[in-house]
């Protein structure tokens, strides 16, 4: 009976660990259906869910691309909000205080629409010299 208990409480502590190490946040743009790229890769289209396991203060670079909006450039910070689950299990076992802190639940990003000069320029026709 002892060591069932133990069992349960051993796989309580290493299931919070394990939930406690990963954070995640979910990409919106304004408009909607931008693609996104992170770290340099592309991972698809707004919105999305992304989810990692880096430490606290580590940065993870986005971009998101939209026809007609300039690209927007931004970061996530692994700092936005205290993890309760990775404070009880870094008490119990001191290594998931890497992991003490998360990003927020939701991320929203306003594009901003490129000039219209820019965004709807015509082809420019190419004219051949005459010759006679």
């Amino acid at each position: 009976m002892h060591s069932m208990r133990m069992r349960i409480v051993c796989a309580l502590v290493a299931g919070s660990m394990l939930q406690a190490c990963a954070s995640m946040t979910v990409i919106h743009s304004v408009p909607e259906g931008a693609k996104l790229y992170i770290d340099g890769e592309p991972r698809g289209n707004t919105p999305y869910s992304y989810s990692d396991q880096k430490i606290v203060g580590s940065s993870t670079h986005i971009r998101l691309v939209k026809d007609g909006y300039q690209d927007t450039n931004a970061s996530l910070q692994r700092n936005e909000e205290f993890s309760v689950g990775a404070c009880i299990g870094g008490v119990l076992v001191l290594v998931p205080f890497f992991w003490i802190m998360n990003y927020r639940p939701e991320h929203t990003y306003e594009l901003t629409p490129l000039p219209r000069a820019q965004a709807e320029l015509p082809p420019i026709p190419l004219r051949l010299a005459e010759t006679d």
